[in-house]
């Protein structure tokens, strides 16, 4: 059993990681395709991405201590059997159990063989169930995709995790790929005792009404890190603060005008500036953008290159003045800070907003 419990384990330990990683994509693809992020389908998508990280470590783990396999290995050990249907001749050979007699049913519960392949039957019905409930493949889908993720267990292991060994350290079976696909197959069939209760997928969106949906802090902080990030490729441009006012201008003032309130990083999380007409006006994008990236953006980078100044000429009344500097940059990102904290939770607007008389909305 603990060769069983230790790959959840490990999985379970490590899945916080794997879900961060998977959280950008993620959060962008649903976006693009609903305009929003549905609860319920992030706890069964990032579910999926649990059982496929748990079935992949029960695969490959524990891992051999030394890459070194085939030293500790006979010159003639197979490698591979092709043969299917063995399991159940080794369960024949090795098992005190006679089909006609009920009582040594009970014996299969401590036989290697029989323990191995209930596991590889039960490992990918959840699979099965996953892609019948949530990816709405049928039955033919269902038996190729597990067949190919049967496969791609396998062959992982013939190839000793991808040369990372010099040898598998454990055997590719003929058998393994038919009993997880024939467990994905189960799990197709039975799929709807285990989700009768639980939602239809295609229901999910019935109820939201987009154009009234607030834009979330963290969709903004998205949208605003994915335009950073695209900035950030012209960063050898910004050693001169006036070439650096010219990017963000053009970026968040006169694209925004022409694309009527996008960006690439509003583009992909399915939001826009709107101001007060269907169109979205210089005027508008100016004093919004103004505010923010001229106004308390620009002041702190203002600030910050002072305080670099300062602090190179070392001489008594720069430290004074460095001090000030640092004091009055701390003031207004904690001032800025708060603001935003403040009226996310009130659920209003922004100061740069209301002044420029723009909101962010979602759009499609």
């Amino acid at each position: 059993m603990d060769t069983y419990l230790f790959p959840i384990k490990i999985a379970i330990i490590t899945f916080p990681l794997f879900a961060f990683v998977f959280t950008l994509p993620f959060a962008i693809f649903q976006y693009k395709k609903y305009g929003y992020i549905n609860k319920f389908r992030i706890f069964i998508l990032f579910s999926f991405l649990l059982f496929l990280i748990i079935a992949f470590y029960l695969v490959i783990l524990p891992l051999p201590a030394s890459r070194d396999i085939k030293s500790t290995m006979k010159t003639d050990a197979p490698y591979y059997n092709l043969v299917p249907f063995t399991f159940v001749l080794d369960l024949m050979r090795e098992a005190d159990f006679d089909i006609r007699v009920p009582a040594t049913y009970q014996n299969l519960l401590s036989e290697r063989s029989f323990l191995q392949a209930a596991f590889n039957l039960l490992m990918l019905i959840p699979f099965g169930i996953f892609l019948r409930y949530y990816f709405k493949c049928n039955f033919k889908k269902t038996i190729l995709l597990t067949l190919l993720l049967s496969l791609f267990f396998e062959v992982t292991q013939l190839t000793g995790l991808y040369g990372l060994y010099n040898a598998p350290y454990r055997l590719f079976d003929a058998d393994d790929l038919f009993l997880n696909t024939l467990g994905g197959a189960f799990g197709y069939m039975f799929a709807p005792l285990f989700t009768f209760f639980l939602p239809k997928p295609a229901t999910l969106d019935d109820d939201v009404n987009l154009e009234a949906m607030r834009v979330s802090l963290f969709r903004r902080t998205l949208a605003l890190g994915i335009d950073w990030f695209a900035l950030g490729l012209f960063a050898r441009l910004y050693d001169n603060l006036l070439i650096e006012a010219a990017v963000y201008f053009t970026y968040f003032i006169l694209i925004v005008t022409a694309s009527n309130g996008r960006t690439l990083g509003k583009w992909l999380t399915s939001t826009k500036v709107k101001g007060a007409g269907e169109k979205l006006t210089f005027k508008e994008a100016f004093i919004r953008y103004g505010l923010l990236y001229f106004g308390f953006f620009g002041l702190t980078r203002v600030l910050g290159r002072a305080i670099d100044v300062l602090v190179e000429l070392q001489d008594p009344y720069s430290i004074w003045m460095t001090v000030f500097a640092v004091a009055i940059l701390a003031v207004i990102n904690i001032m800025f800070l708060v603001h935003l904290i403040f009226n996310s939770m009130k659920k209003d607007r922004f100061f740069y907003e209301k002044m420029s008389h723009t909101h962010l909305a979602v759009s499609k």
